[in-house]
């Protein structure tokens, strides 16, 4: 098994940023756990694989997703 964590300081709205991910961690990805939660602050993903494929994918894949949402709440103003 290998694993990763990624810990994103958001200046705000970490916790909504967790909410707007969550739904992805609870589908089901092929050879892959995901964790999505908010603390102290920041946004936290924590990923575990079988493999480094399946890792590799799904750090893209919730980073880009990260970006997005991100990026829309810069656009839109402050998410709390």
């Amino acid at each position: 098994m290998m694993s990763a964590e990624v810990r994103i300081q958001a200046q705000s709205g970490a916790g909504i940023l967790a909410k707007a991910l969550g739904p992805e961690s609870r589908d089901e990805i092929s050879r892959t756990e995901m964790e999505i939660a908010e603390e102290q602050g920041d946004l936290v993903i924590r990923i575990t694989a079988d493999d480094i494929v399946s890792l590799r994918a799904a750090l893209n894949s919730y980073l880009r997703w990260t970006k997005l949402a991100l990026d829309t709440k810069d656009a839109i103003g402050v998410l709390e």
